[in-house]
């Protein structure tokens, strides 16, 4: 999965981190201990993306630091622990990270958005993290494989850090408006529309949540015309819901 990055060969790196040398480095909580110790199976470094290896200058302010990105994979045990592992290794890193997460012949990308923290420079704040689902690149999937050429890190233009971690984020984010819409084909997309994606994608999570709840009702109920009327605002949903994705076509 690595090489559909195609890091450049000066950024390429291919360093393992014991479980033992993350323990003593990571302040871990012991269920983050018993995730390391049960879950994880390896961890390795495989990319950093510096202006000495890439020529991107770097992007710093008060909230963000951007003088070098990790591109790493952790090979796990269980596919539903991704998040955590994810959340675990993402907090041990203060460096902006994208996190290849291996599960047998299946993949996942993490990533998140890290601001400085105003009460201590040398720590980080995650935000929301975000993480595609999983897939295999060498399989049949017609999204997967219109999608992984969009990863190529030559191909992305810009001028610093932050513009390519953002681009390459945004990459990663149209796997999920492609499995909405049922086809891939965003290679290139403006903020616009990144921010249109990100709100319908948005209102789609909602939308299903609220269905969820609705069903959950209609499990419990017993009345008859209220059953009806939560059929009906479910129906509702669910026509919503369809719209909403034809709109990320």
């Amino acid at each position: 999965m690595i090489e559909y990055f195609n890091i450049p060969s000066g950024a390429l790196i291919n360093t393992p981190i014991s479980k033992k040398l993350f323990a003593e480095k990571a302040p871990l909580s012991s269920g983050e201990k018993r995730l390391l110790r049960e879950e994880i199976e390896k961890l390795t470094m495989k990319g950093l993306l510096q202006t000495r290896t890439i020529g991107l200058a770097a992007y710093m302010d008060d909230e963000q630091a951007y003088d070098q990105i990790i591109i790493a994979e952790v090979s796990i045990k269980n596919p539903a622990k991704a998040m955590p592992v994810a959340t675990m290794v993402q907090k041990a890193f203060p460096a902006p990270m994208f996190l290849v997460i291996h599960c047998d012949e299946s993949f996942s990308v993490n990533w998140c958005v890290k601001r400085i923290n105003q009460a201590d420079k040398t720590r980080r704040v995650m935000e929301e993290q975000q993480i595609t689902r999983f897939f295999e690149p060498e399989g049949d999937d017609s999204i997967i494989c219109a999608w992984l050429p969009s990863l190529d890190i030559t191909r992305i233009r810009c001028n610093s850090l932050k513009e390519l971690f953002d681009q390459l984020s945004a990459k990663l984010l149209l796997l999920k408006v492609a499995d909405e819409a049922g086809c891939f084909t965003g290679l290139n997309v403006s903020e616009p529309d990144l921010v249109y994606y990100r709100s319908v994608l948005g209102e789609l999570k909602a939308n299903r949540a609220e269905q969820q709840d609705i069903k959950k009702q209609l499990r419990e109920e017993t009345q008859f015309n209220r059953i009806v009327k939560l059929n009906s605002k479910l129906r509702e949903l669910q026509d919503q819901e369809q719209k909403r994705k034809e709109q990320l076509i």
